[in-house]
């Protein structure tokens, strides 16, 4: 996906369902017709950005790592500012700055407006004390010296795509954007975590490789690896953090370590699906990488009168699909009304063994697709249609702007959605179809003009069930697909109500859903998150959290309690 040097043209076939070119899934919606950039990639809803996400060692330096002593500490001491009162100063904010080798941009500043976004426009309420662009492990560990002296809250934001607001603070904001270094090897590649998706994609098209991952262009790897990593390759080559090898991070005490699973083991573990922002600064994944073969893929729609048979017969071929495939079903409505049931089929192989498979699914459903696009296209490129975003070069597929992480040419827009999730472990029966296809159709005659909505079904199976659920801390490993429930809106003032129809599908749903939640799409109104999200995990997680944050200086809403 190297960056073309002529200007992007204008995708060639339909943007994928739900979305407007290079929106991703969430915010597809606006269109009406997502939150992440596949053909509705579960993946692209990273948590990317927790407090204590990750980054990269540095801009152009990152290298294939040597493993280390565990818990080595750092190779100079952290600099830290003078002992101070339990309330940063000015001077103490100038102080950092000085001893910061990346940039401190505070309030006043012309730059500090864009500097303090996220993702979603409806969290700009927030204004950090300070935002850190840090240049390496060595600023993080003087920012995270600087929070404990002054008792100043911490945030790291990656990709700043957290579905709850949780890659900002009124604190010290650490912005891991520069450390965005991808650097391929023989089967093998190290990544800063600052770096989004496309820049991964793009780093390894050369050798041929990838990593599994989502497809939304602008999503950061780090929030998508800690929190498990569920994209278009994960039933051919498992979620993200079951490709990771190693990982450098910064711990709440200011050690940089570099874990693996001889090198302080149990946090290795956590670090492979415990989530973002409970453990440490991230600050270099070391990734297997797999082959990058030219796939074919489909974007089909049906009649919505024909919605519950294509769901029906949907669930039962796409998780046990052969291990190439991988699927999502999409049923979409906006405030206007009509209703789209579509489904979006990926192989890792070629059209004519692509073929076979949707006929198989639509002599399951009775009742061939209204509309079906079939395409081969370079594994770049076919990341990028699931996107929306065929045509754009790497610099378009960021949010605009001058500062790390952003891109002058970036055409990504920011939107703003809420989103519940559900793992499900045994199909949907009649009467649980009939009641989510029945939530889909309530969604216009109770959201205010110009929202959107949908329901997406992204399969499970193949590589991702065949881990052990005790081996990683991600431990939803008997799914068959998982869904995500989205609503975008044009306005605050219309949260209320779009909140309502997510809160009433969701319970609407509790007879027939696992009770398993995706942790990379942090739900702030579900109780029991922390069996929802980790199951019998949880005791070796708050176990590990005890030892490595027992100050809890990483902490939000639903971190992992010690």
């Amino acid at each position: 996906m190297a960056e073309p040097q002529t200007p992007a043209t204008p995708p060639t076939e339909p943007t994928p369902p739900g979305r407007p070119p290079g929106t991703g899934r969430r915010s597809l919606l606006l269109a009406g017709t997502g939150a992440a950039a596949t053909a509705w990639l579960t993946a692209c809803g990273t948590a990317s950005g927790h407090r204590a996400v990750a980054t990269g060692t540095g801009p152009g330096t990152l290298t294939p790592h040597t493993p280390t002593p565990n818990s080595a500490a750092p190779s100079a001491p952290a600099r830290t500012t003078p002992a101070a009162p339990a309330t940063a100063r000015p001077g103490d904010w100038a102080a950092l700055a000085r001893d910061l080798d990346g940039t401190l941009i505070r309030p006043g500043d012309s730059r500090y407006a864009v500097a303090r976004q996220s993702f979603q426009p409806r969290f700009d309420t927030s204004h950090p004390s300070g935002v850190a662009y840090v240049a390496g492990p060595q600023d993080i560990a003087t920012c995270l010296a600087f929070a404990r002296r002054h008792q100043v809250p911490v945030a790291v934001r990656s990709g700043g795509h957290s579905y709850a607001g949780w890659s900002t603070t009124s604190g010290l904001l650490i912005d891991v954007g520069r450390l965005s270094t991808v650097t391929p090897s023989q089967g093998a590649a190290a990544v800063g975590s600052g770096a989004r998706l496309v820049d991964v994609y793009a780093g390894l098209a050369s050798r041929g490789a990838t990593v599994p991952a989502g497809s939304c262009p602008s999503v950061g790897v780090a929030g998508l690896t800690l929190g498990g990593g569920v994209g278009v390759t994960g039933r051919a080559y498992g979620l993200t953090s079951d490709n990771l090898t190693a990982a450098q991070i910064v711990t709440a005490d200011g050690r940089i370590r570099t874990v693996d699973a001889t090198h302080d083991p149990d946090l290795f573990w956590a670090l492979r699906g415990g989530g973002g922002g409970n453990f440490g600064v991230v600050t270099r994944f070391d990734f297997r990488t797999h082959p990058a073969p030219a796939c074919s893929y489909a974007f089909l729609s049906w009649p919505w009168r024909q919605a519950a048979a294509v769901l029906r017969a949907w669930q039962s071929w796409a998780p046990a699909a052969p291990d190439p495939y991988w699927s999502s079903l999409h049923l979409t409505a906006d405030y206007r009304g009509p209703q789209q049931v579509e489904v979006t089929v990926v192989n890792l192989g070629p059209a004519s063994s692509l073929q076979n498979q949707i006929d198989r699914l639509a002599a399951s459903a009775g009742a061939s697709p209204s509309s079906a696009v079939v395409r081969s296209r370079s594994y770049p490129d076919t990341m990028l249609a699931m996107a929306g975003s065929l045509g754009w070069t790497v610099a378009q597929c960021h949010l605009p702007g001058d500062l790390p992480g952003r891109r002058p040419a970036g055409r990504v827009v920011r939107a703003s959605y809420g989103a519940r999730s559900d793992f499900y472990t045994r199909r949907l029966p009649d009467a649980g179809i009939g009641t989510l296809l029945a939530a889909v159709e309530r969604y216009a005659r109770t959201v205010p003009a110009g929202g959107s909505a949908a329901v997406a079904l992204d399969a499970l199976g193949g590589a991702v069930n065949r881990v052990r659920p005790q081996d990683t801390a991600f431990v939803h490993r008997d799914g068959l697909f998982l869904a995500q429930y989205i609503a975008n809106w044009p306005a605050d003032a219309s949260v209320p109500r779009h909140q309502a129809w997510l809160d009433g599908l969701w319970q609407s749903l509790r007879p027939y859903a696992s009770g398993q939640a995706y942790q990379n799409y942090p739900d702030p109104q579900l109780s029991g998150w922390q069996q929802s999200y980790y199951g019998a995990n949880l005791p070796r997680l708050r176990r590990v959290k005890a030892a490595y944050d027992p100050e809890r200086l990483f902490t939000f809403p639903q971190a992992i309690p010690n």
